[in-house]
């Protein structure tokens, strides 16, 4: 099986012959501390055997400043189908990703292409600011609606022209929880924002492409929800927020596919050696029995993680992937 097969019989719960594996290596300074120390990217995805990539779309917002919720119903969206969504490269320097059109010629005939795209609060937020995108959604809860009634159709045009861009799937990158608890109520998330992002994951299934939520933060609130919107993969399962591991696999392991469980801060950067091994051997006793998991890092592997500490982890979670394989 390549990366592809894998991943995409992980997802329809047929067998494989080991737990796949990413690692998101986006972040521009540690991918050079891991070439100093080890070797290019390409070399660690090769080695370490890692079965996804992802291809970046930029920030919805290209025009160089915030707005007032009040100009977001005059605003004119520029056409999502625009080949330039798929080949943007004016990336911030820190960011060591590549566009959506860039990952499926490097890697689609092995790897599986995620295209990550900006969710309904999260590409917002790049409209009118973190701080008055939450503060809106109580002072001005029509206007917002609004917007994200329009922005959702644009977020429809933008899985078209991904996927005629050559992607498998999807990644709607929208974080919804917070530490024990969501960001806003879920009777506000399901009336404000449910509807609209289901949208545009019904529109992606339409298309034939699976969509993995990414939320960070705890949202047990609103898992139930997640099922019905057709989700097929969730992404982190951040533990520190409040997600416990087992409570998600006996509740949740069989209807979609569990994204993650190497936490970047809590896991990757607080432990080592021995601690680190248990931490990731647990996770795998926990996620890996009878499929439906994905390793992954939770976050994109920030220069304050040692390189020799992801390569030690990813060298383990080869052994525990083959283990697990064939379930």
């Amino acid at each position: 099986m390549n990366g592809k097969e894998r991943v995409l019989a992980t997802i329809s719960r047929q067998p494989t012959d080991r737990t796949p594996l990413d690692c998101m290596l986006y972040q521009r300074q540690f991918v050079e501390m891991l070439a100093a120390d080890y070797g290019s990217r390409d070399q660690f995805l090769d080695e370490f055997n890692i079965d996804i990539f992802a291809g970046f779309v930029p920030y919805p917002n290209q025009f160089g400043r915030k707005f007032d919720v009040k100009e977001l119903a005059g605003l004119s969206l520029e056409d999502p189908r625009d080949p330039k969504w798929v080949n943007h490269r004016d990336w911030n320097y820190d960011f060591a990703g590549v566009n959506v059109a860039e990952a499926v010629a490097m890697y689609g005939d092995k790897r599986m292409i995620r295209a990550h795209l900006w969710g309904i609060v999260e590409g917002t937020s790049t409209f009118l600011g973190i701080e008055n995108c939450w503060l809106n959604l109580g002072q001005s809860p029509d206007l917002m609606m609004a917007w994200f009634d329009r922005y959702a159709d644009w977020l429809c045009g933008l899985v078209d022209n991904c996927v005629d861009a050559g992607v498998d799937m999807f990644t709607l990158s929208d974080d919804w929880g917070s530490n024990n608890t969501m960001l806003f109520s879920p009777r506000m998330w399901r009336r404000m924002i449910r509807p609209y992002a289901e949208r545009v994951v019904k529109h992606a299934i339409s298309r034939g492409k699976p969509v993995m939520l990414h939320s960070d933060g705890y949202i047990m609130q609103i898992m139930d929800d997640i099922v019905e919107m057709g989700f097929a993969l969730v992404h982190p399962m951040q533990e520190s927020a409040g997600m416990d591991p087992q409570q998600i696999k006996q509740q949740y392991g069989d209807k979609f596919v569990i994204y993650g469980a190497l936490d970047v801060v809590d896991g990757l950067y607080a432990f080592q050696g021995q601690a680190l091994h248990d931490y990731i051997t647990k996770r795998f006793e926990i996620y890996a029995p009878g499929g439906g998991f994905i390793f992954c890092t939770g976050h994109f592997v920030q220069p304050d993680v040692p390189p020799e500490r992801l390569i030690f982890a990813y060298r383990l979670a080869n052994e525990l992937a083959q283990r697990y394989g064939k379930q």
